[in-house]
């Protein structure tokens, strides 16, 4: 199972050092009571409780170098919550240049609520390194990963069933090195 303690060391950072130097006083993770009733856990609460924030450290594409949609549909859950908070700001702040690029482009076409900020936090370059190690290992764990076996027996039922494909275009399609 991947060992998440740098992106927990990344969230830490980014509500110890950059949120308040960016909003000006400290933040901590809190229960904020929300519009609906509930209360919900938040990555970052300032002392006032006026501004609420979600910290994300995904990268907007995958490792297979396509969009992270999935990635993209857990900042949109966030977004939910931050709406629903008792709060005067709502902010989504992400450590990946491509996701705030990505959340950028979604604000600008009309896909996020307004009352949504999005915001760049710049970490240190160490943490940056440690970070994008800790998600290529985690990519390595959730990549289907094939043997000489598997390929063999995708060759056979590739024959079979469509002979016309190459093994090259066979391991495009499945996304095999």
């Amino acid at each position: 199972m991947a060992d998440t303690r740098v992106q927990l060391e990344v969230e830490d950072w980014v509500r110890r050092q950059w949120l308040p130097g960016k909003f000006g006083g400290p933040f901590y993770r809190d229960r904020v009571k929300l519009s609906s009733g509930g209360v919900f856990d938040f990555d970052a609460v300032s002392v006032d409780k006026k501004v609420v924030a979600s910290i994300s450290t995904s990268g907007g594409m995958t490792s297979g170098g396509k969009r992270g949609a999935g990635k993209l549909q857990k900042i949109r859950a966030d977004m939910l919550f931050l709406l629903l908070a008792e709060a005067e700001r709502r902010v989504v702040v992400l450590t990946s240049e491509d996701m705030f690029s990505l959340c950028e482009k979604e604000k600008t076409a009309g896909r996020v609520p307004q009352k949504i900020e999005f915001a760049l936090a710049e970490i240190p370059p160490d943490l940056s390194g440690r970070l994008k190690v800790a998600q290529q290992a985690a990519s390595k764990e959730v990549s289907p990963s094939f043997g000489d076996d598997a390929i063999e027996a995708l060759r056979r039922l590739r024959d079979k069933d469509d002979p016309v494909i190459s093994g090259k275009e066979l391991r495009d399609r499945l996304q095999i090195d």
